[in-house]
């Protein structure tokens, strides 16, 4: 009975399957598809790594012998406190004297400062200079960029990006996948050296010309050549997913010690120890006004002359005249004094009645070193008539000149907007008319 229910049952199944071939159309109805969505496109804006090196110790002040009065250091941390401050780091005569983070941050912490990432590339473009990397500052950037040959845009030159008067308006879209296309967007708006208006599209569009220049990504040109050197550690930067490019413009990273370094390079004159990182005379030629502006060097602002309706907003006079700054938009200020052995860090967004004096001026209260006469590198001592390395006579101090007014003649119909007409330039707007600077 067993045998007969078997062989039943298979008659039976095989039945059913010789039916399931058998359907209509003379197919095996097929399985059901499972519908694989598509992998998702890279982002365009990806994480990079300035690389840095292991990161040398910064020295900190014994705390039972600071430079700072107990009273000082409260009216700053009140200070950082009520202006938002992230960071404020405070050295001076060779030590960290003051360390103040907001509660909710700590000292390895990687923090936004990249307003002063225009001052980092104006050090290395020293650099370039001295290895043989660019061979001078005049030259077209057409150069380097053979895309803007033959445009307007081309008669640009690295010097126009360190002071501010490319004529570039950063581009209208947002940074892509390709930084270097989204670098060369850029429209031009008025003659290059007319008009004065600092950006810092200008330094990714410097960091470009680098790139171009020593066939390298900038980068890893700035890890090597400058902040490893300086001592710092790994920094984080953003770049396009499609070619690895570093935007230079925004959003780098790295703790408040390591944004301190540039500060001390720049009160040691450049070196760091023993050696010579950025040579003493391009620090000279970025301490000295431009030819807009006689508080602005090369990416450094300077506090002296004063004046409340200048160009540096501040309502009394910085307390050491010799001071220098690099200022972001992001709110990042690094204060530079070398008569007071100083250099203040201050990051975080800025309030609206921020005063570019008040900081400085709290810290030069606060400590209890008196300030070194500013002498000149031949000892003389640096009278108020004179700059900082006291050998060029400044212009009378009456009222700063102001931004020049940029009028720019319409183009020929049809032409590209960055192209120029060939028998005449996009605008018609002298130089600033300041006085001239006694040869030294």
């Amino acid at each position: 009975m067993r045998r007969i229910l078997l062989v039943s049952t298979a008659i039976v199944l095989t039945a059913i399957g010789a039916a399931l071939w058998l359907v209509p159309g003379g197919e095996r109805p097929s399985a059901p598809v499972v519908a694989v969505p598509p992998p998702l496109p890279p982002p365009p804006i990806v994480a990079a790594v300035l690389k840095g090196g292991p990161g040398g110790l910064l020295p900190v002040a014994d705390p039972d012998a600071l430079t700072l009065s107990e009273e000082g250091v409260k009216a700053l941390t009140d200070f950082a406190r009520r202006s938002h401050s992230q960071a404020l780091l405070v050295w001076q005569a060779g030590a960290l004297q003051l360390e103040y983070y907001d509660p909710a941050l700590q000292p390895g912490d990687r923090l936004d400062a990249a307003g002063l990432l225009p001052g980092l590339l104006a050090l290395l473009t020293g650099i370039a200079l001295q290895d043989g990397t660019l061979a001078g500052i005049d030259d077209p950037i057409s150069r380097y960029l053979p895309e803007w040959a033959g445009d307007a845009r081309g008669r640009i030159t690295v010097r126009h990006l360190l002071e501010g008067s490319s004529g570039l308006t950063p581009p209208a879209t947002p940074p892509g996948a390709d930084a270097s296309v989204w670098t060369l967007s850029a429209e031009l708006a008025a003659e290059p050296g007319t008009r004065f208006a600092p950006n810092s599209y200008e330094a990714q569009l410097l960091g470009l010309v680098l790139s171009r220049a020593r066939n390298q990504p900038v980068a890893d040109y700035l890890a090597t050549a400058l902040w490893q050197p300086l001592g710092a550690r790994d920094a984080s930067l953003e770049a396009g997913s499609k070619t690895g490019a570093a935007y230079l413009q925004c959003c780098m990273k790295a703790t408040a010690r390591d944004w301190l370094r540039p500060g001390l390079l720049l009160l040691e004159d450049g070196r760091v120890g023993a050696d010579t990182l950025v040579p003493k005379p391009w620090l000279d030629l970025m301490l000295r006004p431009n030819g807009h502006s006689r508080n602005d060097g090369w990416r450094l602002r300077l506090g002296w002359p004063f004046d409340p309706k200048g160009p540096v907003a501040a309502k009394a006079p910085f307390t050491d005249g010799d001071t220098v700054f690099m200022a972001g938009d992001d709110g990042s200020r690094l204060y530079i004094s070398k008569a007071r052995e100083l250099v203040i860090l201050r990051l975080g967004a800025l309030g609206a009645d921020w005063d570019e004096a008040t900081l400085p001026n709290l810290v030069s209260r606060a400590s209890t070193l008196v300030a070194a006469e500013p002498r000149s590198v031949n000892g003389k001592k640096v009278q108020k008539a004179n700059d900082l390395n006291g050998k060029v006579a400044m212009p009378p101090i009456t009222k700063p000149p102001p931004i020049p007014k940029v009028t720019v003649e319409p183009l020929e119909d049809g032409a590209h907007s960055n192209m120029a007409p060939k028998d005449r330039p996009l605008t018609n707007v002298p130089a600033p008319d300041l006085p001239p600077t006694p040869k030294p």
